[in-house]
């Protein structure tokens, strides 16, 4: 079981089994969403928001492994990130991920063609 950004398997041993989408959604305070905004427009860095992005995207991957069953792999991974509600009481931030599942292929025809040469 692997999950991977890339876009790249071997067709003679794995086949598409399905798509997978998640999504997972944490609230920053207001007082965090502010700081992260000040410190925004200075063109500092906000740990704040990039630990929520860590801690979303974790969750991600953990609603992405829910998906596999036995030797599944999912490739082709993207991870998306928005946020929404400012001016109200909380900020959101909601990330998403979706991929492809693929599953080994059970005596597929190029295992078949190599017993048969030997």
């Amino acid at each position: 079981m692997a999950l991977s950004t890339s876009d790249y398997y071997d067709l003679t041993k794995y086949k598409v089994k399905d798509i997978v989408t998640v999504s997972h959604t944490e609230a920053l305070s207001l007082a965090r969403g502010f700081v992260a905004e000040i410190g925004g427009i200075f063109g500092g860095k906000s740990d704040i928001m990039n630990k929520k992005i860590v801690d979303v995207e974790r969750n991600l991957k953990s609603k992405l492994r829910e998906h596999l069953i036995g030797s599944d792999n999912i490739i082709g991974i993207k991870f998306n990130f928005t946020e929404f509600g400012r001016g109200e009481s909380n900020v959101f931030l909601t990330g998403f991920a979706s991929g492809t599942i693929i599953t080994p292929i059970q005596g597929g025809s190029f295992k078949k063609t190599l017993k048969n040469k030997k």
